[in-house]
Formats: C-alpha cells, sequence, structure tokens
C-alpha cells in the first residue's frame, strides 16, 4: 500500500512539473494586408521558474509567409519577446501557423519544444482600376545622399592626395640630391652671348633679301638685350632717348654716346619711319652692334704679380 502511494505521489510531481511549460502567444498589428506588405508578427513567451530562455527553432518560413527577419528584445521579468517581419505575394485567407521554440529547464539536459498559437490573417490585393489608361512605371525615387555614401570616396582621395604629395616629396629631394652631386653649369657672359648672336644674324642675309625692317629690329634687340643682361638696364622697353639717358650714367659708356645715339635713330627711322637706308649704312649698322659689344664686355683684371717669399731658416 506504501508503494502504491510513493508511486502516485511521484507520478503527480511528475505531471506537474512536465506542465510547467513556457506559455506562448502571438499576435499581429492587424487581421488584413496587402499583398507584399510587411506583417509583423509580435511573439511573447512567459518564462516559468527553471526556464532561463526560448530559443525559435531555426527556419526561413512560416507556413506561406516567407521570414525577411527576426528582431529580439531583452528578456525581462520572466517575459521574452520576438518580432518576426513576414511577407508573403498572394492573396486569400491564410493562416500563420505555430511556432516552435525550443527550451530546457535548469533540472533537465534535455531539448523540450513549445508552440505558439495559431493566427488567421486575411491578404488583399491593390485594387485595379480596369477602365483607366494603362500608366506608365513610376521612375526610381532618389535616395537621400548619406555621409556613409560619400565616406569610401573621401578615403581615397584623401589616398591619392598623400600618395600624390609623397611622390612630389620625393621627386623634389631627389632633384635637389642630384643637383647637388652635379657640377655648377658655366654661365656664358652677356657680351659672349650678344657676339653670337650678332653672327647669327649676319649669316641670315636679312636685308640682302628686302627684309630690311626685321634686320634692323633683330640687331636693336640683340644690343638692347646686352645693355639690360649687361648692366641690369630695363633696354627691351625703354626708348632710344631712355636708353642713351640710361647710358649716359656710365662711365664705361661715355665713350660710345654717339656711337649708340646713331645706332638706335637710324633703327628708329627703319621701324617708325620707313627710311631705306643704303646698302653701306646696313654694313655700318652691323659694325656699329659689334664695336659697342665689343668696348663694352667687362676687360678681365690683371692678375697680381706673384711675390717671393724667403725661406726664413
Amino acid at each position: 500500500m506504501k508503494r502504491i502511494s510513493f508511486i502516485s505521489t511521484l507520478l503527480v510531481f511528475s505531471c506537474f512539473a512536465y506542465a510547467q511549460e513556457p506559455k506562448i502567444s502571438a499576435r499581429t498589428d492587424s487581421a488584413q494586408y496587402k499583398i507584399g506588405q510587411w506583417v509583423l508578427l509580435h511573439v511573447d513567451a512567459q518564462l516559468p521558474q527553471g526556464v532561463d530562455s526560448l530559443v525559435p527553432v531555426p527556419r526561413d518560413s512560416v507556413g506561406p509567409f516567407e521570414i525577411l527577419a527576426i528582431e529580439p528584445a531583452q528578456p525581462a521579468d520572466g517575459h521574452q519577446q520576438w518580432t518576426f517581419r513576414l511577407t508573403m505575394f498572394d492573396t486569400g485567407n491564410v493562416f500563420i501557423p505555430p511556432i516552435a521554440f525550443a527550451y530546457r529547464s535548469n533540472a533537465d539536459t534535455t531539448f523540450r519544444l513549445a508552440y505558439s498559437n495559431t493566427l488567421s490573417l486575411s491578404i488583399v490585393g491593390i485594387p485595379i482600376d480596369v477602365k483607366g489608361d494603362i500608366k506608365d512605371i513610376k521612375p526610381p525615387l532618389d535616395a537621400p545622399w548619406r555621409f556613409e555614401d560619400f565616406l569610401p570616396y573621401l578615403i581615397a582621395l584623401a589616398v591619392l592626395l598623400l600618395a600624390g604629395l609623397a611622390y612630389y616629396y620625393y621627386r623634389k629631394k631627389r632633384k635637389e640630391r642630384e643637383a647637388a652631386l652635379l657640377p655648377p653649369k658655366p654661365t656664358i657672359p652677356p657680351g659672349q652671348t650678344a657676339l653670337a648672336a650678332l653672327r647669327v644674324l649676319e649669316d641670315k642675309h636679312l636685308w640682302q633679301q628686302g627684309k630690311v625692317k626685321q634686320y634692323y629690329s633683330e640687331v636693336t634687340e640683340i644690343v638692347r638685350r646686352f645693355f639690360e643682361d649687361q648692366f641690369g638696364l630695363l633696354a627691351l622697353e625703354s626708348t632710344s632717348d631712355e636708353i642713351l639717358d640710361q647710358l649716359h650714367r656710365l662711365p664705361e659708356a661715355a665713350p660710345l654716346q654717339a656711337r649708340c645715339r646713331s645706332f638706335l635713330t637710324t633703327a628708329d627711322l627703319v621701324k617708325f619711319a620707313k627710311y631705306q637706308p643704303a646698302p653701306e649704312e646696313h654694313e655700318r649698322e652691323l659694325r656699329s652692334a659689334y664695336e659697342i659689344v665689343r668696348t663694352l664686355i667687362p676687360k678681365p683684371s690683371p692678375e697680381p704679380e706673384a711675390q717671393e717669399v724667403e725661406d726664413v731658416r
């Protein structure tokens, strides 16, 4: 008799312990949705004592609905909630079947399943005006720009700028090192440059070809550039009178005042007054240019005589 009482008590406690499973309720925000519209299925579970959490059984769909996402909430006070984002592309009266959740009590290692309730929904289509005109497809909507959209391009631009600056700095330093290793280029004195230009002009035979005005323009430009490079005069942009006034201040140009005045005046008459000089005047103009340049070329200073140094014993 005692054995029968013990077994009966054990069965009662076992049934009571087994009956303590989570209570899961599911609901939606509406009983009717349009085709393709999101259906938010809210699931609330009451956890009995000894059960810490529930886990939804993984699956891609619930009945005719496709599961787009599952957003769990933080469990609190014996409750645990989820929001299932569902959708379907068919119309009619449909059911959301029970969703399985796995759980395990603290005193047991066996997983058990608990299910939510079944829901009935109505999925309706979009009303179509069959008598109206056929409308074109709407153009795509422009999504608003966000900073995150520009961030990859800004990073790429910054990397390119840094790479460009690094390359520029590298090339600059490399050229500086190469320039420091190379011997300095010899500078050609202005007088030598002017004499070489006069020889080139003489070989052109411009006035012999009837290009008198070009001949006088080039010969005066050579001499004017010599004045500018040798003495720092503003000869290229000055008039003949202004050049003569500047030469008057140079002691080394004093013997050439008359020669320079005749040289510049003849060229001005040809360029601006359509004066036609004789052939001997063309040659005299070139000789005057040679003489002016050669006379004003600085003469090298004589080297000091070597002094004899007697050895002091």
